[in-house]
């Protein structure tokens, strides 16, 4: 197969675009650096988000199934959750995905 090439594989994407970066020079190379360092910034914020969210529901959770504790939607003790009532249901991050 390496025949059907003239003796040379093709270059990977990854091989392109690096070969592509060098070709272009230092400043372009520098800008993608930035770009990609502000994409990584993004995910991290995101990710803390994410983090955020899901310690609030679990201590909404703890809260509604602790004994004695307050509870967090105003249908009846021992009723089905209505949709609605007191907000968002939590679910499960299982049920989720």
């Amino acid at each position: 197969m390496t025949e059907a090439w003239g003796g040379e594989l093709p270059l990977s994407t990854v091989e392109t675009f690096v070969a592509a970066l060098i070709e272009a020079g230092p400043e372009v190379a520098e800008h993608m650096v930035k770009a990609a360092n502000e994409l990584l910034l993004a995910a991290q914020a995101i990710t803390a988000a994410a983090e955020r969210r899901l310690a609030e529901q679990r201590r909404l959770r703890e809260q509604a199934t602790a004994p004695g504790g307050d509870r967090v939607d105003d249908s009846p003790p021992g009723e089905p959750d209505r949709p609605g009532a007191g907000g968002p249901a939590l679910r499960s991050v299982d049920e989720v995905a």
